[in-house]
């Protein structure tokens, strides 16, 4: 039986592919996505369901278009509809009667404005009526109502509804429960910045940190954690926030009325030579990939493409640093991924790596199987190879959407923008466009003709030459715009990536760029911001990210259930072999998760990954490449490199080892008979023992056992032989005790003394 596509579907019903699909899923039907097939008969059934809301949307149309004007009521002058099926509203008369919704237009009440002007107003209806009346409520004094209304006549029987509510702010006011206080730090905030915005005295902060063991002066920066710990001890609740934090925080401000459809952002990874560059410059009918050297990207660009009425955003990055890099610093960048792959090579080790980037970074995939039309091309292979992987085609029941092109023949391509199109309706990618321009840094770079040259991404408003903006620590003014065409702009729009002059410094990319009234606000906000970058850095450094160690302890209090990992090997059997003692390694109480593995030198995207992840990289029979090194000190990634494959699983195991809870254990010390007891106004009640076994000490943990029944656990406070306090009694010997905080010792009773020591637990 013949089956129709989901979003075909939805375009034969008049209502969008997210709608069809809540209707098909409501209905029971199993579909996931836009392109998942629907058979002929329950297609036919559902356009049916899916005409009846449309059908009755028209007739009720219809109907209101054929009714008298004079029958719809008077809306606008009343505000209030007259309608039959309307309740009816009531208010006060001057004569105490009531007014029904049908009848005339009750009088307007008569107040007084704060400067001395008439209240009332028939043309602002009942919501304007209903301020004025919950002022009269305010300033009503106890005895009845405000001045100028008569009173309410005497009824018997049930109580009503008073006329003249209390105001709104009132109640409302009364039906607030007491929140906790939440109090706003910055990241990397110093003793003094803690001490203002808590409250307290910053003698105090000090004070709780020597606690804690920790010396610090007025003017030193603290960790995040610092932080946490001291807002706990002076019981609030505290809210770091970063430059990123506060970023999002401007940026997602917009009303949902003011949005409006925006294009997709897409990205084009996989490995190289599979024909990222040639599948985009075959889409937007250039030839960039022919005047670069070897054919490969040199550098990032982002193009805009046209498909019918709608715009796609591509992407195009060299490698995946620049992906990562904007992940890691918290850029919402890409809306969706493809990962080209070569029909004749299948799955390689780079484009593994990108669909690892691709599912970190929580985005749609769309597979290209390019290179369809060369020889000993098997597009089947390479579904069946990323099926191995998680990402199952929709072709056999799965929800990845798989597309087969050829770059060089211009093959597929209409349906591939045509499924990215789709994903991004059911994605419902949307912005506002008049609003101030802001958006991502995609990429950035010092030109020495030009001074700074920044790639941006508007996500947010139009951006207009002459505009005043800030990214990260660098503030400018729009000197210059040119498109991916090189073509100069005065405005971008939404969506739209445009290559800009006039920062006056180089931004990094990733960093969210907002336009600002002045260039002195600009400046203003950008030096703040330095200042604020520059004390997260030293905040961030006093502590990796993420260490054996750290993470180990994370988990023994519960904070981490799993170690992220990223392997890199000299060959590919080094890594498999890593990875597969790894797996070997119990795992009950903390999860060890290989992330992403690869075969070369740690370099920068594997740094920025382990970043964005809190991962740590474990290189075998390779170093750090690059700068890879500097980056990873900067951004707080722990990298560790081994020559042994099993001292690597040994440091592993003995770190997983350190982490296990140590168990207490109990052993008897010795214990004592009560003989008799003494009182004593100053110490108490002593109990005069002797020794049966063992020895007690001064100190010692001991519990008092009574007809077989303990009735007390503590330590000895008091320990005396004759007039002489001693540290130490052994068996046989008599002396005199005082329990901690307990007086209630009886003749005969016993008491055991004994220790609880820690002994480390195996990993087994």
């Amino acid at each position: 039986m013949a089956k129709v596509r989901v979003h075909e579907l939805a375009k034969q019903a008049g209502i969008s592919s997210k709608e069809m699909l809540a209707l098909l899923q409501k209905a029971g039907i199993e579909v996931k996505t836009a392109s998942s097939g629907v058979e002929d008969d329950i297609a036919e059934k559902v356009l049916k369901v899916a005409a009846r809301p449309r059908a009755a949307k028209q007739a009720a149309a219809k109907q209101a278009a054929t009714t008298p004007t004079a029958a719809r009521g008077t809306a606008s002058a009343g505000g209030r509809s007259s309608g039959g099926s309307s309740p009816k509203s009531y208010s006060a008369s001057p004569d105490g009667a009531k007014t029904g919704g049908g009848a005339k237009s009750p009088p307007k009440p008569k107040t007084s404005s704060p400067n001395g002007g008439g209240g009332g107003g028939g043309g602002a209806g009942g919501k304007m009526r209903r301020v004025v009346i919950d002022s009269q409520a305010a300033r009503r004094g106890p005895g009845g109502p405000p001045a100028g209304q008569p009173a309410r006549p005497k009824r018997g029987g049930r109580r009503r509804r008073p006329v003249f509510e209390e105001p709104v702010e009132k109640v409302e006011e009364e039906s607030l429960e007491p929140q906790t206080q939440i109090v706003r730090i910055n990241s990397g905030a110093t003793v003094k910045e803690v001490s203002e915005s808590l409250g307290v005295p910053a003698a105090e902060v000090i004070k709780k940190l020597m606690d804690l063991g920790e010396m610090a002066t007025l003017t030193q920066t603290l960790t995040d954690e610092a932080i946490g710990v001291i807002g706990e001890a002076f019981e609030r609740e505290v809210d770091l926030t970063t430059i990123a934090d506060e970023t999002d925080t401007e940026v997602a401000t917009d009303d949902a009325k003011s949005l409006e459809e925006r294009p997709p952002v897409v990205t084009i990874m996989g490995h190289v030579d599979h024909g990222k560059t040639s599948l985009l410059d075959a889409i937007r009918e250039t030839e960039v990939a022919a005047g670069e050297a070897g054919g490969i990207t040199q550098h990032i660009g982002a193009y805009q493409v046209h498909r019918g009425e709608k715009l796609i955003t591509f992407i195009d990055t060299p490698g995946h640093q620049a992906f990562t890099a904007m992940r890691a610093r918290g850029a919402k960048v890409t809306d969706v991924a493809v990962i080209v792959v070569a029909a004749n090579d299948g799955v390689m080790p780079q484009t593994e790596e990108a669909i690892d980037h691709a599912k970190a970074a929580e985005v749609p995939i769309v597979i290209a199987v390019n290179k369809i039309d060369v020889e000993g091309a098997d597009p089947q292979k390479v579904r069946t190879e990323l099926s191995a992987m998680g990402l199952q085609p929709e072709d056999w029941g799965g929800e990845t959407i798989f597309c087969d092109v050829s770059a060089k023949k211009r093959e597929g391509l209409e349906h591939l923008l045509d499924m990215l199109l789709l994903v991004a309706e059911v994605e419902e990618l949307k912005g506002n466009p008049n609003s101030e321009a802001s958006g991502t840094v995609i990429e950035s770079q010092l030109d020495p003709g030009r001074g700074p040259v920044a790639t941006l991404l508007v996500q947010r408003g139009r951006l207009k030459v002459g505009d005043a903006m800030v990214a990260g620590s660098q503030w400018g003014r729009v000197r210059a715009m040119h498109d991916h065409l090189g073509k100069k702009l005065v405005e971008a729009e939404l969506g739209a990536p445009v290559e800009v002059l006039g920062f006056d410094g180089v931004p990094e990319a990733g960093n969210t760029f907002r336009v600002v009234e002045t260039d002195r606000i600009a400046r203003s906000q950008a030096a703040d911001r330095a200042n604020r970058l520059k004390t997260e850095a030293i905040a961030r450094r006093a502590r990796l990210k993420v260490s054996f160690e750290d993470a180990f302890a994370q988990a023994q209090e519960g904070t981490l259930n799993t170690l992220n990992l990223i392997l890199k090997g000299d060959v590919a059997g080094s890594v498999g072999a890593l990875e597969d003692e790894i797996a070997k390694l119990p795992q009950s109480e903390i999860k060890v998760n290989v992330i992403h593995h690869g075969v070369g030198g740690i370099n920068e995207s594997d740094v920025m990954l382990a970043s964005a992840s809190e991962a740590v990289v474990i290189g075998f029979n390779v170093r750090p490449v690059g700068d890879s090194r500097l980056l990873a000190e900067r951004e707080g990634v722990e990298i560790r490199t081994y020559n042994v494959i099993y001292k690597a699983i040994e440091e592993l195991r003995s770190a997983m080892q350190g982490l296990l809870a140590p168990e207490e254990v109990e052993s008897s010390v010795g214990s004592l008979t009560v003989r008799q007891t003494f009182k004593a106004s100053k110490i108490g009640t002593i109990a005069g023992s002797h020794v049966d076994n063992g020895k007690v000490t001064r100190g010692a943990s001991v519990r008092l056992v009574r007809d077989g029944t303990v009735v007390y656990e503590g330590k000895i406070a008091t320990l005396r032989r004759f007039n002489d306090d001693v540290r130490e009694v052994t068996v046989g010997m008599e002396c005199g005790v005082v329990l901690d905080n307990y007086a209630d010792v009886k003749e005969d009773d016993v008491i055991e003394v004994y220790e609880v020591k820690s002994v480390e637990r195996e990993l087994v």
